[in-house]
């Protein structure tokens, strides 16, 4: 299972793939069923949408 936070590198927030554990710094977890990147000047937003329900973001 990966650990996913705002201290996490863009290099593994980057490298989640469909059908990966995860889970975040508020102890949400699952399985992800789609990632979504969207980069805007100088911030990134990592959308994890989770098999079973829920969204984990984390933005940098």
């Amino acid at each position: 299972m990966k650990k996913l936070g705002k201290n996490s590198s863009n290099k593994d927030l980057e490298n989640v793939k469909e059908g990966d554990a995860i889970k975040d710094d508020t102890g949400k977890q699952g399985e992800v069923e789609v990632v979504e990147i969207l980069k805007r000047k100088h911030e990134s937003q990592y959308y994890y949408k989770l098999k079973d329900d829920g969204t984990i973001l984390v933005i940098k």
